[in-house]
């Protein structure tokens, strides 16, 4: 996605506060042998690259007049509200190899026995490719897993071009029965469920 970003002379806790005011997020650009610059882009210019591309995400930057390609390295936010506050950008080639951490999205989480409890290891893969091919984020189906079983790195099958920089036995989910109390005295039919997830506060599909 193309972005235009403005250079920022100036710097301090004041300017950030202004430029946050005019709904600008400041932000810096480096690269190996460039000098760090000082930057802003439009908060809406940054929110839509996030929502419909995610955090790694390689932006087409204009700065200056000068054309650059250049991928998100950290995003920091407000705790608060979960607004972008600062930006932190890698300019590159997109055929460039890059070492990233992609986010986990489980899918059919709802499709899990009743009685299930599926724990969550991994929120994110690491992995290695080039700029241009990097996913937004690496969907696993959880639909099928058995009590007692597991989803580990070496069962997913990654796109070609893509090295995974984790351990192929590291789990990534595993489904353990859930522990439902039942009255002793007197046997009570037991409602079903959504199963159990543990380790994410994020909805799932």
């Amino acid at each position: 996605m193309k972005i235009s970003c403005i250079p920022r002379d100036i710097t301090g806790t004041r300017v950030s506060r202004r430029l946050r005011k005019e709904d600008f997020v400041p932000g810096v650009i480096y690269g190996k042998g460039k000098e760090p610059s000082n930057i802003s882009v439009a908060r809406k210019d940054i929110d839509k690259v996030i929502k419909y591309h995610g955090e790694n995400a390689i932006l087409e930057l204009s700065l200056n007049g000068k054309e650059m390609d250049a991928m998100i390295k950290e995003v920091q936010k407000d705790p608060i509200q979960g607004t972008v506050t600062h930006l932190d950008l890698y300019q590159i080639s997109k055929d460039q190899k890059v070492q990233v951490s992609v986010p986990i999205h489980l899918l059919n989480v709802d499709l899990l026995p009743a009685d299930s409890a599926l724990v969550r290891q991994l929120d994110e893969i690491e992995i290695e490719c080039a700029a241009n091919i990097i996913p937004r984020n690496i969907e696993i189906d959880v639909e099928g897993l058995k009590i007692g079983h597991a989803i580990h790195i070496s069962d997913i099958t990654f796109a070609e071009g893509i090295t995974v920089l984790e351990d192929d036995e590291a789990v990534i989910v595993s489904l353990s029965q859930s522990r439902v109390e039942v009255d002793e005295v007197e046997e009570e039919e037991v409602e079903e469920t959504e199963p159990v997830l543990i380790g994410s506060d994020e909805d799932e599909e």
